[in-house]
């Protein structure tokens, strides 16, 4: 019972995110959101996406308990993520604290950049202060599926370049992960968005990473994680809608993200960054 009024509450207002435009254009707009409080109050906004806050007190996960493949837990205990409702899911589940997610309901690429109502800091801030806050040493990266839904394809990769090249100055000696958007299933209530598309704008940005040739940057297939028989999205990661998931899909990828991060060796890598950390602060600290 409890799971069936979890999904239908993200499904609701997730379903208003998406009906309120997602879309690229960045705009100013008089909105009623929810503030951390909970109480309603008129604010201007920088993006054409119009969306309330989830109550993050709605849903706790269960007990952490299923970080059980190699390195997971190494992994979990430093992630930080990044980007639109998909991203917001993991503070909604209650598997990542706010002060470790900079995500927001309805996001762009673009948009992700300009949005100034993050929550990680406890206020409500734009995105440098809140990276810089969040400070992270492995950053997750869940954008996209506003971009299909809005955005050209071609716009969408050079945006997502762009984007990269802040977050690489904005967070020195961090190991960038970018997702793959994830599949809907055979219940997805937003025709516009199909696999088809979002297959097409996940090679774009396959090819996009690749050409980087960065080796803190790594793309994750999140898309093939969550498919069925029947390649669509299987329907015990739907979260009501068909389109974004729920705390099973995000205990999946955590598991096969943790796959990935071990091919790339990234524990050692993230073990070299703590290093170099230890040594900045240490070096910072004999300089003063």
């Amino acid at each position: 019972m409890i799971k069936k009024t979890a999904a239908a509450v993200i499904s609701a207002v997730l379903a208003l995110c998406m009906l309120t435009g997602c879309g690229n254009e960045i705009q100013g707009h008089e909105a009623s959101v929810k503030d951390s409080g909970s109480n309603t109050s008129s604010q201007k906004i920088t993006n054409d996406s119009i969306v309330p806050m989830y109550d993050s007190s709605a849903k706790k996960a269960d007990n952490i308990d299923y970080l059980n493949a190699d390195n997971m837990q190494f992994y979990f205990e430093r992630l930080v993520v990044a980007g639109d409702s998909i991203g917001f899911g993991w503070q909604y589940y209650g598997l990542l604290p706010k002060e470790r997610v900079v995500a927001q309901g309805g996001l762009s690429t673009m948009g992700f950049s300009v949005w100034e109502q993050y929550e990680t800091t406890g206020m409500q801030t734009g995105m440098e202060k809140a990276m810089k806050f969040a400070n992270p040493m492995l950053l997750y990266i869940c954008l996209g599926m506003n971009d299909v839904n809005e955005t050209n394809i071609d716009t969408f990769t050079e945006q997502y370049r762009d984007l990269l090249k802040k977050l690489h100055k904005i967070c020195p000696n961090c190991l960038i992960v970018v997702q793959s958007i994830t599949p809907v299933a055979s219940t997805n209530e937003y025709p516009k968005i199909t696999n088809s598309a979002i297959k097409s704008y996940n090679a774009k940005l396959k090819q996009m990473v690749t050409e980087l040739g960065r080796e803190d940057v790594i793309y994750f297939d999140a898309y093939s994680s969550l498919l069925n028989d029947e390649k669509q999205m299987d329907l015990k990661y739907d979260a009501g809608d068909g389109l974004h998931i729920n705390t099973d899909a995000y205990k999946k990828l955590l598991e096969d993200l943790s796959k990935r991060l071990n091919r790339e060796l990234a524990k050692q890598r993230l073990e070299a960054y703590e290093e170099m950390r230890k040594d900045e602060s240490s070096s910072s600290s004999d300089s003063q």
